[in-house]
């Protein structure tokens, strides 16, 4: 049985997911050492968009909360996140306060082509300036799929060990 509230107390959440944000940060490195950890700044609700469809996804929790079928099983008012209706700035404060992400870093290793210096990959995966090393995963990607990346990482990695073979027949 999965553990319980240490108050005996059972409670229900609801987790909002912005899945394709158009907010864009950055991984860079701290120095040449690679014991120094990298500096990430993930920008997250860097852009009105973000912004906008943060706000209409708390919106929509609180009214699914406030349904009549949760409202017959919920006892007293929500105390997190928010129990009383606020306004948009006040929401986005408190998801800014709040927010976390949802383990599925992607896009910090840009695919491109070598002119442009921000690409990391080329189009074989093949990271610019070393010899014999690919990223094959969601970092290369441009933009996070509106789903789940698992199946979209599969395509990649199933594209490019494709390309791996057919280049190793052609020797």
């Amino acid at each position: 049985m999965a553990q319980q509230p240490a108050d005996g107390h059972q409670y229900a959440s609801m987790l909002g997911v912005l899945i394709a944000p158009t907010s864009r940060g950055n991984v860079t490195i701290r120095s040449s050492s690679t014991s120094d950890p990298p500096i990430v700044s993930p920008n997250w609700l860097t852009t009105k968009t973000d912004v906008e469809v943060a706000v209409a996804i708390y919106r929509r929790i609180r009214e699914i909360w406030q349904s009549e079928p949760l409202q017959s099983i919920t006892v007293g008012n929500l105390s997190y996140p928010l129990h009383q209706d606020k306004t948009d700035e006040e929401i986005i404060q408190y998801i800014k306060e709040s927010l976390m992400p949802l383990w599925h870093a992607a896009c910090t290793c840009k695919m491109g082509v070598s002119s442009d210096p921000m690409a990391v990959v080329d189009s074989h995966a093949r990271v610019y300036g070393v010899d014999r090393l690919r990223v094959v995963d969601a970092s290369s990607f441009p933009l996070l799929p509106a789903g789940h990346p698992q199946s979209t990482v599969y395509m990649l990695a199933e594209k490019i060990a494709h390309g791996i073979i057919g280049h190793l027949e052609e020797r």
